[in-house]
């Protein structure tokens, strides 16, 4: 065997660098346009001939006028940045409504929010004033940097309310003392003001872990001094773990508030704190046909009032499984705390009295599983769920205390007028099925069933909870001009609490049934042109009193009509 022999043209000695090399560039290795490869199974590359077939093209080219396109294409809508609705009706029910933006420079636009609704009253057969007022007023700034966005905002929300559902039947059999048919039933003032105060902000950030951060200030009051103040503060972030990502939810919670007396006794206030800390993580996960959201809800609560601590978790899962494009079927699990603030409260009743004894509703756990799907122009959603609610707040009208000395009237939402809650474990079997129809992209219908049974460990009933609820809708567009819509709905009968003086018994609670009803609407809008339009409304066209809480019955045929602009500042 031979050895090669090598021609190092760099011999094995000792260099010494006196300047430290500078190269130019005329020093660059420069590579050849076309390098020589050697490479044994190379093919020759074989040489193609072309040449150009040249035809001459006149310059300019002028198309005949009309013939370009046998199609013209429709113009898109312009949307208006304002938008305004006044209308009157029976009853002298007043409605205002506007919804408007203006852009102070390119990165920052005010954004207004303003609704009124008010009615003198005037339902027959009610012995007191029954007229109500609700505005609200929303100023809303929000901006567009360069990583961020934020908007901050805030809010007036003022309402008017009349204790005007006296039980008739009571007032039969007072004691001739109390005299409330002549002169005293005028002497009763049942009107309830609330004024709820709001300021917001929140930061929007991209590219980052940091998703947002949003802040919410709320102050709610009422004319019985009775004062409630929440501050909430959420964030929401996202981690990436490999190819998934983590969110992560974080919400701090405070709510404190006071009622100036208990419910027949002014010496004795209501006072109410609580403070939640909860942190929310979640994944996403796909297997194919199968999405899967996996997450659970940790929350500390801690009532400031009675210094006491407790500690809740909750599913956060929801599964999918799609069969075909158009047919899904879903499950999963759901819970979480509420708070249940004197401003939600009065959203829901706004006939409660200001001595309400406030708690949050632990939602334990919800468990539903669901049918949706789409065939043809007909879309559907079925869905079983079994809830578990411990200290659920069930509204309870307040007693009855006409001739029953001590408890003898001292305000005006003393007189059997008013609700007060009760709180009990309520478990609910809910069945709910839902179906749209759209015919063609200007019709649709759309029909809602809900079927649910009511379990409570306390109380004799499950109160102003119905067995079965019916919506129907349909919307119908004309044209350009013309708009037709509807709406139905159906309450089956609900059970009613009453605190009452028993004889033998002393203070018990007593059950009515409140009738089912059945509520119908109707609505035609008409424009005049892109900026000026025409709207008319029929509500309760079956004309019917019903009660939504007993003893309170609503207005009969009530019709509205008014006139609609939009424009631009």
């Amino acid at each position: 065997m031979f050895s090669q022999r090598r021609n190092d043209t760099i011999k094995a000695e000792k260099l010494i660098i006196i300047k430290q090399y500078s190269p130019t560039l005329n020093d660059a290795f420069k590579i050849k346009s076309k390098p020589s490869v050697s490479d044994s199974i190379s093919k020759s590359q074989k040489d193609v001939k072309y040449s150009i077939f040249s035809v001459p093209v006149a310059s300019t080219f002028t198309p005949v006028k009309g013939t370009a396109s046998s199609i013209k294409p429709q113009a898109l809508p312009y949307n208006y940045q304002n938008y305004a609705r006044l209308g009157a009706g029976n009853f002298t029910n007043i409605l205002g409504q506007f919804y408007g933006s203006l852009m102070l420079n390119r990165y920052k636009k005010l954004n207004i929010e303003f609704e009124h609704f008010s009615s003198s009253g005037g339902i027959e057969d009610v012995l007191l004033d029954d007229d109500f007022l609700d505005t609200n007023l929303d100023l809303n700034l929000e901006s567009a940097e360069r990583y961020f966005r934020w908007d901050a905002g805030i809010g007036v929300d003022y309402k008017r309310y009349n204790w005007y559902g006296i039980d008739e039947q009571n007032l039969n059999v007072l004691p001739n003392s109390i005299q409330l048919f002549d002169t005293d039933i005028s002497a009763i003032d049942p009107l309830q003001t609330y004024l709820g105060l709001k300021a917001y902000g929140q930061l929007e950030f991209e590219d980052s872990f940091l998703k947002n951060v949003k802040l919410n200030l709320q102050n709610f009051s009422d004319d019985y001094d009775s004062s409630e103040n929440q501050i909430t503060l959420t964030s929401d972030f996202q981690f990436y773990i490999t190819e998934k990502t983590l969110d992560l939810g974080v919400k701090l919670d405070y709510l404190s508030g006071s009622f100036d007396q208990s419910f027949n006794d002014p010496q004795q206030g209501i006072d109410y704190g609580f403070f939640t800390a909860t942190v929310q993580p979640s994944m996403q996960f796909e297997f194919g046909d199968i999405n899967l959201d996996l997450g659970l809800k940790a929350t500390v609560l801690n009532d400031t009032e009675l210094s006491d601590t407790e500690f809740f978790v909750y599913p956060k899962i929801k599964a999918s499984y799609k069969f075909t494009d158009e047919l899904m079927f879903y499950a999963g699990a759901d819970g979480d705390l509420s708070q249940n603030p004197y401003r939600s409260i009065v959203n829901q009743n706004p006939f409660v009295s200001p001595t309400l004894s406030l708690q949050p509703t632990d939602n334990a756990y919800t468990g539903f599983a669901g049918l949706n799907g789409k065939t043809g122009s007909l879309s559907y959603n079925f869905k079983v769920s079994y809830k578990q609610e411990n200290d659920y707040a069930f509204f309870i009208e307040n007693l009855d205390v006409y001739g029953f000395a001590p408890f003898m009237p001292t305000n005006n939402y003393e007189y059997s007028n008013s609700f007060g809650l009760a709180y009990d474990d309520l478990s609910t079997l809910g069945i709910n099925a839902e179906v749209n129809y759209a015919a063609f992209d200007d019709f649709n219908v759309g029909l809602s069933a809900h079927y649910f049974n009511y379990s409570v460990d306390n109380l004799p009933e499950a109160t102003y909870l119905p067995e079965f609820k019916v919506d129907v809708n349909a919307n119908y567009q004309i044209g350009e001009k013309w708009y037709l819509h509807s709406t139905l709905f159906f309450v089956g009968e609900r059970k009613s609490l009453q605190y009452a003086i028993l004889p033998f018994d002393g203070i018990g609670l007593v059950s009515e049934t409140v009738d089912s009803f059945v509520d119908l609407n109707f609505g035609v809008e008409y424009q005049f042109s892109e900026r000026l339009g025409f709207f008319v409304s029929g509500q309760n066209l079956l004309d019917d009193n019903y009660e939504q809480w007993r003893n309170f019955k609503v207005q009969g045929l009530q019709v509205l009509g008014g006139l609609s602009y939009q424009f631009d500042w």
